[in-house]
């Protein structure tokens, strides 16, 4: 019997007005791989990853999560059975501190009750356990000495880490990276490909990234899909999109030739 994939797009469409961004897209991504959506400006990537996470309903096809459809759902309903995304354009409380940044997103990924509401041992209790959980994974992700550092003072690359240990903080079995290489120099985005590897079986994850650097990808990724004008044009190992005359003709050009 074959096992179920944790993320399912079939014949996904997502149409805004009389454009459409995404169309009839499938892909199937298994548990514990490590998989890349690449392409052009403007392919639909950022759009796919807002369909799965809730941003936009589907208007056509089907997104199913460990089986269960989950097509136009809230994200918050989404997150919730465990996917997590970060962001192209960097989304964190500037003003507070990096520990907070990341209890705050274990706060907004439980529920909170009426003895929460009067704070109470429960509550403490709670806080005390949030407390050490952010400790624990901005360890993981090398920023525990900027704990108490707000975030807007972090390098770029740091301002990365700390959303990531935000998403993992709401226990993903789905990590979700859109971009995470942007604005990257070389020597960091060496160190956040070990991270993302280290990350991925450290806690068990499977993990999507969109990424416009393709040597980052091609030397990261598994699995690489390419989309174009909101089509996918290839899916499969690196080395082979790698060569395939229609990712090389609508994405890769002459960057393939050299590689």
């Amino acid at each position: 019997m074959l096992a179920v994939p944790l993320l399912e797009l079939s014949n996904l469409a997502v149409r805004f007005g009389g454009l459409t961004a995404v169309a009839g897209l499938d892909l199937a991504v298994e548990a514990g791989s490590l998989a890349a959506l690449i392409g052009p400006n403007g392919a639909g990537k950022t759009t796919a990853f807002n369909a799965i996470t809730g941003v936009y309903a589907p208007s056509g096809g089907s997104v199913r999560f460990l089986g269960r459809e989950i097509g136009g759902a809230r994200p918050f309903a989404i997150a919730r059975l465990g996917i997590a995304r970060t962001f192209q354009n960097i989304r964190l409380f500037r003003g507070l501190t990096v520990l907070e940044n990341v209890v705050a997103a274990l706060a907004g990924a439980e529920r909170s009750g009426v003895r929460d509401l009067l704070r109470g041992r429960a509550w403490r209790e709670r806080e005390d356990s949030a407390r050490a959980r952010a400790v624990f994974l901005l360890e993981r992700l090398g920023l525990e000495r900027l704990a108490d550092a707000r975030a807007n003072a972090l390098a770029y690359g740091e301002q990365r880490r700390l959303e990531i240990a935000r998403a993992l903080a709401t226990g993903p079995k789905l990590l979700l990276l859109d971009e995470p290489a942007a604005g990257m120099n070389p020597a960091e985005k060496h160190a956040l490909r070990e991270l993302v590897r280290r990350l991925r079986d450290e806690f068990r994850l499977t993990i999507v990234l969109i990424d416009h650097d393709v040597q980052f990808v091609m030397n990261l990724c598994e699995r690489v899909a390419v989309l174009d004008h909101g089509e996918k044009i290839a899916d499969g190992r690196p080395e082979a999109v790698r060569r395939d005359p229609k990712v090389i003709e609508a994405y890769l050009g002459s960057e393939a030739e050299s590689a």
